[in-house]
């Protein structure tokens, strides 16, 4: 019996948690939906009137002075809505008065100062708060028999402390904040109700912390005012949480014909560097509201900033999307072609255009029309075609990738005819392996199966002959290159003065040291990047970074940014599967300026 006691307890005390804790941001019973007896003189929940009151006079003012009703304001999910009125006792006005706290009657005199509503701590008339609401909005309908009669609702937020409406409204060492509605009459009839909703907004001029709220509602904003049967309907207290934002900047610069009640909004950028830099800034409505910044980038002209403004209350939110876009990057037609022709093989280069990122080949038989050929992507401005038919005339075609399906036109027609076919019994090298590939030099290992050591080694750059010579071992040290060059190297093998295999080809490029990275600082910092070679993804370790935010850059072999990525601390694998096989280097560079450099192999 007792463990079965416990589980209950428990369970009920998990349902109530979340009204509890909702009941620190808004008011218990704010629609008065909840009554603690079926007459029309019941109690709200969590509310009290006259027959709660306390003071020596009280016993005189113990007649209720409100109804329950049935119904509510216009729109309503409701069913019941609040009524107090004004009586007259001995010919003195006596005004409806409902309150969270308590009523004390101290005196006949209306306006005395004994007379007052409280927080009493010390008993169940108080209301437990801890929000700092940004505007109380609340449904009424007055009637009043004088036109120039005020209604009043007031709300104060209030410290550890017996808070006394009105003795201790000007003592601000003993609030927080306050909101204070005052009306005239919306109806000339106290039997048919015209529903208005007031939006105040709380002023925070007071020095407490927020323990308790009190609130007061009166038929008259003066103590014995207006007439008998003045009456004062409510229904639906809210109090309302900033979720907006007053202002939403771009780089520094104000967006456009910003609204709080506006969400989406587009920018045209004047260009790519112009959008990959692009800062996003705001000022939020309240100060204790949180807002959250994601970054999505559908494409490579188009960078989203979605932020999401959450209000105190942890439940009141909004989204807004500014949307930044920019002009296309120009993409010129590929020119200085250059070929070169060994056997069945061709070494294709070309001039890399400033905003070329890729590089789209397709070659076929002479007379072959486009979109039927073989193709190719290529990351650097050259190409190896291999194991062509011999002596067979073909024509190629390039364009450049400047972006995301952003292409320039096709080149102009490339002719060549391949060489003729060679001896058969001079078989030429298996593969050619590039190791060690550094700024300004590489190392060659040669495979092959033939029964000579003897090679002609040919090394081309733009077309160029840099090296051609001959070699008696499989291992060979090129030196003197120049840096972030791509390079075609032929490999023949020389069985005798007469006979000669054919060519073998392999392609490589040297390190680039670019200003971009030749800049950057790396002593006495420490990352790591693993695994190492990688295939998919690489993970980024902090092992002594000075801070846990900013970008990693990615440049290929030739010094060619290729890829950039932004990490933080709860963010640090990076997907490489869109990145070739190959070297590349690595720059961690963080928001205080501070860089890295590693070296990174990517494996397929």
């Amino acid at each position: 019996m007792t463990n079965r006691l416990l589980i209950v307890v428990a369970l009920t005390a998990l349902m109530l948690a979340p009204v509890a804790a909702k009941a620190q941001y808004q008011l218990s019973n704010p629609g008065f939906e909840s009554w603690e007896g079926t007459s029309a003189t019941s109690r709200p929940s969590h509310w009290s009137s006259f027959p709660q009151a306390d003071g020596s006079w009280a016993w005189a003012a113990s007649t209720a002075q409100h109804y329950h009703r049935h119904g509510g304001r216009p729109g309503t999910a409701g069913s019941s809505y609040l009524t107090i009125y004004s009586r007259s006792v001995l010919g003195i006005v006596a005004n409806g008065n409902m309150t969270t706290g308590q009523i004390h009657v101290g005196s006949t005199s209306a306006s005395n100062s004994s007379n007052y509503n409280y927080t009493h701590r010390g008993g169940s008339y108080c209301h437990a708060f801890s929000g700092t609401p940004d505007s109380m909005y609340v449904w009424v309908s007055y009637y009043a028999a004088s036109a120039s009669s005020q209604g009043s609702i007031r709300a104060y937020l209030h410290g550890n402390n017996d808070f006394r409406d009105p003795n201790d409204c000007s003592s601000t060492n003993l609030f927080r904040g306050r909101a204070v509605a005052e009306f005239g009459r919306t109806t000339t009839s106290s039997s048919s109700p015209t529903w208005v909703q007031q939006k105040v907004p709380f002023e925070y001029n007071g020095a407490s912390s927020v323990n308790y709220v009190l609130m007061s509602m009166t038929t008259n904003t003066t103590p014995g005012g207006g007439s008998a049967n003045d009456s004062l309907s409510v229904d639906d207290i809210e109090f309302v949480y900033s979720a907006w934002l007053d202002s939403l900047l771009v780089n520094g610069t104000a967006v456009a014909d910003f609204r709080r009640d506006s969400f989406d909004y587009v920018c045209q950028l004047s260009d790519y560097l112009a959008l990959q830099s692009a800062t996003i800034s705001y000022v939020a409505q309240a100060a204790d509201a949180t807002v959250t910044v994601d970054t999505i980038q559908p494409d490579e002209l188009t960078r989203q900033f979605v932020l999401h403004v959450v209000a105190e209350d942890s439940i009141t939110s909004r989204l807004y999307t500014i949307t930044l876009s920019c002009p296309p990057l120009p993409c010129d037609t590929v020119d200085g072609i250059m070929q070169r022709v060994e056997g069945n093989n061709v070494a294709i280069s070309w001039s890399a255009g400033a905003n070329n990122r890729y590089w789209e080949v397709e070659y076929g038989l002479h007379g072959f029309t486009l979109g039927t050929g073989a193709g190719s992507i290529c990351e650097a401005p050259a190409i190896l075609l291999q194991d062509l038919e011999y002596n067979r005339d073909y024509d190629l075609y390039i364009r450049a990738l400047c972006g995301d399906n952003v292409y320039s036109e096709w080149s102009q027609t490339v002719s060549f005819t391949t060489g003729d076919l060679p001896a058969a019994d001079c078989l030429p090298v298996d593969s050619i392996v590039v190791n060690d590939i550094d700024f300004t030099e590489c190392s060659i290992a040669l495979f092959s199966s033939s029964d000579t050591d003897v090679y002609q080694l040919v090394l081309l750059h733009n077309a160029d002959t840099v090296v051609d010579t001959v070699a008696h071992q499989q291992n060979v040290e090129f030196v003197n290159l120049q840096e972030g060059s791509t390079y075609l190297l032929y490999v023949r093998t020389l069985c005798d003065s007469l006979r000669q295999s054919s060519w073998t080809l392999a392609t490589f490029s040297t390190l680039a040291d670019t200003m971009t990275i030749s800049s950057l600082q790396t002593e006495n910092v420490a990352y790591t990047l693993y695994p190492n070679p990688a295939h998919d993804k690489v993970v980024c370790v902090l092992d002594a970074f000075p801070s846990c935010e900013g970008v990693v850059i990615f440049f290929d072999a030739t010094g060619r940014e290729v890829m950039s990525r932004r990490f933080s601390a709860n963010n640090h694998s990076i997907d490489v599967s869109m990145l070739s096989a190959g070297c590349y280097l690595v720059v961690l560079r963080a928001v205080d300026g501070t860089t890295a450099v590693q070296r990174l192999s990517i494996v397929r």
